[in-house]
């Protein structure tokens, strides 16, 4: 997997520190079992692809935390996938969006601004 760089601007995140996420990520013993259950419910067919973007957003909340707003979270994976067709690849992945379905299935917090319910768009 590629390594990413954040913009500096884009570094607002929750104020825990790495430490905390770490524990907190340890903590929940998640893995692939327990994305793969939650996509299924959700009528996904999960695959290794799936799993390369929860793998990416957990370890991007694990380093830089909880984003303020779903725009950055959504412009890093941009970022992160652009090899493979950026967000058209990973709109084809998460239809429910990369950024609120990811997270979800990462079993992470999803940030600010994720869904836009009153234009029906999810990031």
């Amino acid at each position: 997997m590629k390594q990413f760089t954040v913009d500096p601007q884009d570094t607002e995140t929750s104020s825990r520190d790495i430490g905390d996420r770490l524990t907190e990520l340890t903590d929940q013993c998640w893995d692939r079992s327990k994305s793969l259950a939650l996509a299924v419910n959700e009528g996904m067919d999960f695959n290794d692809r799936h799993w390369e973007v929860i793998v990416f957003l957990r370890n991007y909340y694990q380093e830089h935390g909880l984003p303020l707003t779903a725009r950055t979270t959504a412009r890093e994976l941009n970022k992160n996938f652009s090899g493979q067709g950026g967000n058209k690849y990973l709109r084809r992945l998460f239809n429910d969006g990369p950024v609120t379905q990811g997270s979800r299935l990462a079993n992470l917090p999803t940030p600010a601004s994720a869904t836009d319910r009153s234009f029906g768009t999810n990031y």
